[in-house]
């Protein structure tokens, strides 16, 4: 999985977090905040997929390369996303589930650099 499926704030805020030390527990909720007008409920999706790519998540050579060519990151933090692994756990409702607005689809628990990568990548697999 390609762990550059986020933004650069995303990376930014992951290697403030480890260049700091802040490696505690946090939980990001995905939940839809309002649902279009005349629909009281949708219908999960993608979350199998998240699932899957969760597996196998990590930053790939390429993605190093990268970092450090174009975005200059420095070398202790491109070793820091180099041995990053998602090690959390997730809670979500299941695939084709009927949900409400406000109502958590999914839910990360991980150390703070990890579950900040992997909210962004959930948004952009599910929504």
């Amino acid at each position: 999985m390609n762990a550059l499926l986020t933004d650069l704030y995303e990376l930014n805020m992951t290697t403030s977090y480890l260049r700091r030390g802040m490696t505690g527990t946090a939980t990001f909720s995905l939940f839809v905040r309002s649902l279009p007008a005349a629909r009281g409920f949708l219908v999960a999706a993608g979350i199998e997929s998240c699932l899957d790519r969760l597996q196998d998540f990590r930053f790939e050579e390429d993605d190093i390369r990268y970092l450090r060519d174009t975005l200059r990151y420095e070398p202790r933090d491109l070793e820091a996303f180099r041995r990053l692994r998602f090690t959390g756990d997730i809670w979500a409702i299941p695939e084709g589930r009927i949900a409400l607005a406000g109502e958590p689809i999914l839910e990360v628990t991980a150390p703070l650099p990890e579950a900040q990568l992997i909210e962004t990548m959930f948004l952009n697999l599910i929504t």
